[in-house]
C-alpha cells in the first residue's frame, strides 16, 4: 500500500471545529486506500501527551511542539519580509527535520493549508496541498467591513495582499490543490492560468450518522453553533443578537443560544441583550441545540464552506442563512433552506418557521436529503482520492 504523510499545523484531535473537521474526514477517506502517517505541529502540553491510541485513519503519529511565543516571535521576525504572517506563525525547524526523515520512507506529502506549505519546497515526492479556503478573500472581507475591529482589522489589511500573492504562487509548487468551493477557486485562479486544471474543488461533507436527523416543533429557541475565537463567527453571532433579536423579543419569546468557544472579553459584549445566552465549550452540542426552531448563519465576513449549514440540515433543523453563508452550498432557497440578510428578512422567515409548522416541516426534510445526497464525505473527497491515485497508483503502473 501506497503511503502519504500528513502534515497539519495545529493538531486535528479532537474533532472538533471546521478545519479540525475537514482534515480529518478527508484522511479517513484516504486511509481507505493509502495508508498515511501524521506530522502535526501541537500548541500544548496536553497535545503532544493526548492519548489518540483508539484512532484508526493513521498508522502512525508524529507531534512536534510549537508553543504561541515562539509562533509570535516568528511573526515579528516576519514582518519586513513579504512572508504571510499565516505561513510565518508555524516556522519550526524541529518539524522540517521530522518532514525530510519521513519523506525518505513515504511515497507522498499532503499538506493542511498554506499555513504548512513551505516545509515541502525541497521534498522530492508527489505533492498535494489543502488549502480548503481562499484565505486572502476572508482577509479582504474582514478588511472591508468589520472596521470595528481595530487593531485585527489592520493585522488583515496588511495581510491580505501577501496572502493572496502567496496563494496564487504556492500552488505552482504542488501537482494538485485543493479548494472548497467554485468561487475561491475563481477568486485566486483564472482560467488561462496554468495550474487552474489542477485545482480540484472539494466541498464540505457532513457525518449524517452521528448528526441524525430529528425534527422538533413548538420550540421558539434560535441557536448559532460556531468558534467565536474566529473574527468571522464573531461578528456574525454579535451582529444578529444586536440587529434581530431585540425586534423579535417584542414580538414573542424568543431565544437566541450561542454555542461555541469564546474569549471573555469578547462574551461580556453580549451582556447587553436580553435572551442571548452564551454556552462556551460544551460535551454534546447535539444536547444543545436539538429542537431549536432555526438554525442561525448570519457570517458577513468569511469565505468558504460553513460547516454550521451543514450540520444544522443534518439535523432536522431549519437553516436561515446569509448570501455568503450560502456560497459554495448548492441548497435551493426556499426549498431546503432560507436566505436572509437584512434584519427584516431574518424576522419573516423566521415567523414564517414558527407560524407554518407544515412549512418549516417540510424544509427541514428536504435540508436533510439534501445534505445526505450531495455532502456525505465518501462522496465530496472522491477528487481528492482520484488525484493521489493518479499520482500514486496509475503513474507507477505507466513507469
Amino acid at each position: 500500500m501506497k503511503k502519504i504523510v500528513i502534515l497539519t499545523p495545529r493538531f486535528p484531535f479532537p474533532v472538533i471545529g471546521g478545519d479540525r473537521l475537514r482534515i480529518y474526514f478527508l484522511c479517513k477517506e484516504l486511509s481507505k486506500h493509502f495508508s498515511l502517517t501524521l506530522l502535526s505541529l501541537c500548541e500544548s502540553k496536553e497535545e503532544m501527551e493526548m492519548d489518540v491510541s483508539d484512532d484508526t485513519v493513521f498508522d502512525n503519529i508524529e507531534r512536534v511542539y510549537m508553543p504561541k511565543w515562539r509562533s509570535y516571535f516568528n511573526c515579528l521576525c516576519c514582518l519586513p519580509t513579504k512572508t504571510p504572517l499565516q505561513v510565518a506563525y508555524y516556522k519550526n525547524n524541529e518539524f522540517q527535520k521530522k518532514l525530510i526523515t519521513l519523506s525518505k520512507v513515504n511515497d507522498a506529502v499532503f499538506s493542511h493549508l498554506v499555513r504548512v506549505s513551505e516545509y515541502t519546497k525541497n521534498i522530492n515526492l508527489p505533492k498535494i496541498i489543502e488549502l480548503t479556503d481562499a484565505i486572502s478573500m476572508n482577509y479582504e472581507r474582514v478588511s472591508g467591513l468589520a472596521k470595528s475591529f481595530g487593531f485585527k482589522n489592520l493585522v488583515y489589511s496588511l495581510e491580505q495582499s501577501r496572502l493572496k500573492k502567496y496563494e496564487k504562487s504556492i500552488a505552482t509548487k504542488f501537482d494538485y490543490s485543493v479548494l472548497v468551493s467554485q468561487i475561491d477557486k475563481d477568486y485566486l485562479f483564472h482560467p488561462d492560468d496554468a495550474v487552474y486544471e489542477r485545482v480540484l474543488v472539494c466541498s464540505n461533507g457532513v457525518d449524517t450518522q452521528t448528526l441524525s436527523y430529528e425534527y422538533g416543533k413548538g420550540y421558539k429557541q434560535l441557536i448559532f453553533i460556531g468558534n467565536l475565537y474566529s473574527i468571522q463567527n464573531l461578528d456574525a453571532a454579535y451582529w444578529f443578537a444586536k440587529n434581530v433579536m431585540p425586534s423579535l423579543r417584542e414580538i414573542d419569546d424568543y431565544t437566541f443560544k450561542i454555542v461555541g468557544r469564546i474569549k471573555s472579553n469578547d462574551a461580556k459584549k453580549f451582556d447587553q441583550f436580553d435572551a442571548v445566552y452564551l454556552t462556551g465549550s460544551v460535551e454534546s452540542i447535539l444536547d444543545e441545540v436539538r429542537g431549536s426552531l432555526a438554525g442561525i448563519c448570519s457570517v458577513r465576513l468569511g469565505a468558504g464552506v460553513q460547516n454550521k449549514i451543514l450540520e444544522y440540515m443534518s439535523l432536522g433543523i431549519p437553516t436561515i442563512t446569509s448570501s455568503t453563508g450560502l456560497e459554495g452550498i448548492e441548497a435551493t432557497p426556499d426549498k431546503n433552506i432560507l436566505v436572509a440578510d437584512k434584519p427584516s428578512e431574518y424576522i419573516n422567515a423566521i415567523l414564517k418557521l414558527s407560524k407554518d409548522a407544515t412549512f418549516a416541516e417540510t424544509i427541514s426534510l428536504n435540508a436533510r436529503n439534501y445534505v445526505v445526497s450531495k455532502h456525505s464525505w465518501g462522496t465530496r473527497v472522491l477528487p481528492v482520492i482520484k488525484a493521489c491515485k493518479s499520482l500514486l497508483i496509475d503513474n507507477h503502473i505507466e513507469s
